[in-house]
């Protein structure tokens, strides 16, 4: 009788040593493996006149460190390509526009790289033109204050000051050799500080979710569930999506279109994407979406593509050696053919992604 008594109490002491060991187990990984949680955040006040989103799955101290990577890159370029404001131990955009015909102006290395990169897209195709910034400055006015287009004599005033040849960089530092010139980055900037979040969010191990800053949509890895990403494009005269693209990798979609920003006058509508060839506001399409693998190219090529025929633009992307698809959205009445149809609007695809994109019922 003692001797079941004993091997009874061997066997309890056993199982609550076994349950001790499991809880012990149990709290050790989930501390060194948070739970993780669909997470989702909008940063409103990161510059760049737009909010910015992140979506991911990760643990809440992991977001934490992900969203203050977010916020650090968009305020630290906010303020390095920022046209309007001057800024203390820095030089910046609107530091050169105001001294750099003056005298040689020294700019740190992500600027240089940034400007690097659009002057080799403008020497590409010169419908993107970062040093039409004269000529924006007079449509940035109109739309945000007269509300009145600015005068044809005005416009070929700013357009004798466009040219390519008028910047001099020399290692890091610029020089203007035109006291008229005047940069706007602002058909890249977006897209570039984007490209350089993605980047550092993706070597802080965050590979999964998305960011949406303002129309630019950057996925930062493949869906955890192995499904496709859906991706809404807006229709041009409503909030609503209009198409949807679907796609399985990590990709870049930005858009440009003319109801982003603009301005009535007279009943008719002065969007802010301006041809550098005419000087006034590109009229071929209603919007563009580029897709492509980096947010930086694709900010800078919807913006050449809008200032093109679709014809054009498709001829275009044919001779870039890298993989560039694109999603046109025409009013109904266009003469131009078309992959989907509503009953407002044309829809244009390059061939390679008509099956993965469909109207939104």
């Amino acid at each position: 009788m003692q001797k079941n008594k004993s091997i009874t109490s061997w066997l309890v002491l056993s199982i609550c040593f076994l349950i001790f060991i499991c809880s012990v187990i149990f709290y050790t990984q989930n501390k060194a493996n948070p739970k993780s949680e669909d997470l989702n955040i909008t940063l409103t006040d990161v510059g760049f006149d737009t909010p910015i989103t992140l979506n991911c799955t990760c643990s809440q101290a992991d977001f934490a460190k992900y969203t203050k990577i977010l916020r650090k890159t968009f305020k630290d370029n906010n303020k390095r390509f920022d046209q309007y404001r001057a800024y203390k131990n820095m030089n910046n955009l609107y530091t050169l526009n105001h001294e750099a015909y003056d005298h040689p102006i020294e700019m740190d290395t992500t600027f240089i790289d940034c400007l690097q990169l659009a002057l080799k897209m403008q020497a590409e195709n010169s419908q993107f033109d970062i040093t039409q910034g004269a000529l924006l400055n007079l449509w940035h006015d109109a739309r945000e204050n007269t509300q009145t287009p600015p005068s044809d004599e005005q416009i070929q005033e700013a357009l004798k000051h466009i040219d390519i040849n008028s910047i001099q960089i020399d290692g890091n530092t610029v020089r203007y050799l035109d006291s008229e010139l005047s940069l706007d980055l602002g058909a890249i900037a977006k897209g570039y500080t984007a490209q350089l979040a993605k980047e550092a969010l993706n070597k802080a191990g965050l590979t999964n979710g998305y960011i949406n800053a303002g129309g630019n949509v950057v996925l930062l890895g493949e869906k955890e569930d192995g499904s496709n990403w859906k991706i809404g494009i807006q229709s041009p005269d409503s909030s609503d999506a209009l198409v949807q693209y679907e796609t399985k990798k990590a990709t870049c979609l930005v858009t440009s279109g003319d109801y982003q920003r603009y301005f009535t006058y007279k009943k008719k509508k002065y969007s802010h994407i301006i041809d550098p060839q005419t000087g006034y506001p590109a009229n071929y399409v209603r919007s563009v979406t580029v897709i492509t693998k980096d947010s930086d190219k694709a900010d800078a090529l919807s913006t050449t593509l809008f200032c093109m025929s679709v014809e054009d633009g498709k001829k275009y992307l044919s001779t870039l050696d890298y993989d560039v698809q694109a999603i046109w959205i025409v009013d109904k009445d266009s003469d131009v053919s078309s992959d989907l149809e509503t009953k407002d609007y044309k829809i244009i695809t390059t061939d390679k992604i008509k099956n993965r994109v469909t109207l939104v019922k």
